[in-house]
């Protein structure tokens, strides 16, 4: 059971090392594995979330990013219920503790202080309002995400190390690179399982988000984290890259549009991908790890949109277009030739034509895919009726720009 003495006992202690002042108590609950489904089970059932969860859930798997059938709300359910061990509510101002996560007490201890880092950022910055964002930026919310996450990776670990007597080490790259690894390693639990889209989305916060906090903290104080979180990091790509949050490397705006050549088609998804994303497309559809980050970097902004009749549910309905933009033609070139070898490997059926600029592929289904380059614009095409392939493929350079 949570004790509210040790709560706030150790609330000062994450207060003293995070630099933030608790400007009042923390609530706190604890609930058990079934309690904190049934909670989960509810917020996927409201009207919005399902909406937004049914869409994405097509987006990928149109995407080639999850299967086809795979129910994604049940899977994201199944997910947090197995790897949350404790969250803070923005909106109910509450810590929650999962009983069921760990025996371990020293463990629980430091889920809790990571929890209260959380709360401690709500009070001192608005975690709501850091993380209101519009619809269709999924990058962008995954960026800030990380610093939320990040920060509160960081803290865990210095309020373990100041309990020993122990500077934070982030003076030396190396121990944040080896903590970054053991992060990514397999754990045999069912987040392994699931597909590589889904597990790099819910790894990533953590992992890059404290290789993010780190590389700051290694030669600035907290107070450095505190202006992160009143100039909030733009792309995954300023995650991946301090250096380009530093210069504040803007990512270059693209919108979609309707696509005239399919009038009975709509944009039933839209987000951008992001350097993390156009790469975890890339590894996806089978492009090793590191042509994937070398082929990914230098992205510049991007959209990918999924068009679809009205009530049409079925992926392999859908049509799938992805504009992305590069910092030099260069860039483009080797997303281009990436992209290329991943629809070549994932794309049954036939090869149309390949150029320097262009290639297209017939699938068994009938439909078209293809990739094309225009100076440093890369456009990707999944399920493009045949019929159409051509007047689509035009209508795309303008839908999305």
């Amino acid at each position: 059971m949570l004790v509210a003495g040790a709560i706030a006992s150790l609330t000062q202690e994450v207060s003293k090392v995070r630099g933030l002042p608790a400007k009042k108590p923390i609530a706190s609950d604890e609930v058990d594995r079934d309690e904190l489904r049934a909670r989960l089970v509810k917020l996927a059932a409201d009207g919005k979330t399902a909406d937004q969860l049914r869409a994405e859930g097509l987006a990928l798997a149109r995407w080639g990013l999850v299967p086809a059938t795979l129910d994604y709300s049940g899977l994201m359910i199944d997910l947090m219920t197995d790897q949350i061990a404790g969250y803070y509510d923005p909106d109910t101002k509450t810590l929650t503790i999962n009983k069921a996560a760990q025996s371990d007490p020293q463990w629980n201890e430091m889920v809790l202080a990571h929890e209260i880092d959380h709360g401690l950022q709500d009070q001192a910055f608005d975690l709501k309002a850091f993380e209101d964002v519009p619809d269709g930026e999924g990058d962008a919310s995954l960026a800030r995400h990380a610093v939320i996450e990040g920060d509160g990776i960081a803290v865990m670990l210095e309020v373990l190390l100041a309990r020993q007597h122990v500077a934070p080490p982030w003076a030396n790259p190396a121990v944040a690179d080896e903590l970054v690894r053991a992060m990514s390693a397999p754990t045999g639990d069912s987040l392994d399982k699931a597909p590589l889209a889904v597990r790099e989305g819910m790894l990533f916060p953590y992992r890059d988000g404290f290789a993010f906090v780190a590389a700051l903290r290694r030669r600035k104080p907290w107070s450095a984290i505190d202006a992160v979180f009143k100039r909030p990091p733009r792309s995954t790509e300023q995650i991946l890259h301090p250096d380009k949050y530093a210069r504040d490397e803007k990512p270059v705006p693209v919108v979609a549009g309707a696509l005239p050549s399919l009038p009975d088609r709509a944009i039933v998804h839209h987000t951008v991908w992001g350097e993390l994303g156009f790469s975890v497309f890339l590894r996806a559809h089978g492009v090793s790890d590191e042509i994937a980050r070398e082929a990914a970097a230098g992205w510049g902004g991007d959209r990918a949109a999924v068009y679809a009749k009205a009530g049409d549910a079925n992926p392999a309905h859908a049509v799938a277009l992805a504009r992305l933009q590069w910092d030099s033609e260069v860039d483009a070139i080797e997303a281009h030739d990436a992209a290329v070898r991943a629809l070549d490997r994932t794309t049954p059926g036939a090869t149309l034509d390949n150029t320097d600029l262009s290639t297209r592929w017939l699938a068994l289904d009938g439909t078209v895919s293809f990739v094309e380059r225009r100076g440093s614009a890369v456009m990707i095409g999944i399920g493009v009726p045949a019929r159409v392939a051509d007047a689509v493929i035009s209508d795309s350079w303008t839908a999305l720009h």
